[in-house]
């Protein structure tokens, strides 16, 4: 089966007015899977976009659905809280 790869409203949004176009999105995914991302556990990877200015959070949604949920700036968060990953954790096991 073919990997489906989503993103939220949210982070649409987010990625909109930080001039992330989807063709950098979809080549950040193909790093990520060649192991070039943070695997924070549970189906929860921390990817950097927009030349390292941004972070992305991808939540894998089964074997062949991923989802990118989050999107900050470097700048503006220097990671996500504990109660964050457990949230994110639980949402990629639904």
């Amino acid at each position: 089966m073919k990997l489906r790869l989503f993103k939220t409203r949210r982070f649409a949004e987010a990625a909109n007015k930080a001039w992330i176009c989807d063709s950098e999105l979809r080549e950040a995914f193909g790093e990520m899977l060649r192991g070039q991302a943070d695997n924070l556990g549970g189906g929860v990877w921390k990817k950097r976009l927009n030349q390292n200015r941004h972070r992305s959070i991808i939540l894998a949604k089964g074997r062949h659905y991923w989802v990118y949920q989050l999107l900050f700036a470097k700048k503006d968060q220097g990671n996500i809280t504990q109660s964050e990953l457990v949230w994110f954790r639980s949402l990629a096991k639904t």
